[in-house]
């Protein structure tokens, strides 16, 4: 994910929820027989995924601030 969207944590598990389904569909389309069509959904899945990634550490960070917040207000 090379632009960071300002989300809020729901957003972000949204995000990371459309991200799968999305990369399901791509390796999908990546066992078919057509060799071009495999070329493009792999290189489909590696973004995706990096995507994915991206957003778990963003989803790890905002539930890691959550939970300092409430500590200090505890």
């Amino acid at each position: 994910m090379s632009e960071k969207k300002d989300f809020g944590f729901g957003a972000l598990v949204s995000e990371l929820a459309r991200t799968n389904i999305e990369l399901w569909h791509q390796e999908d389309i990546a066992r078919s027989q057509d060799d071009a069509a495999v070329v493009k959904a792999k290189r489909a899945v590696d973004k995706l995924n990096q995507q994915r990634n991206d957003l778990i550490e963003r989803i790890d960070e905002s539930a890691l601030q959550a939970m300092e917040a409430a500590r200090r207000r505890a």
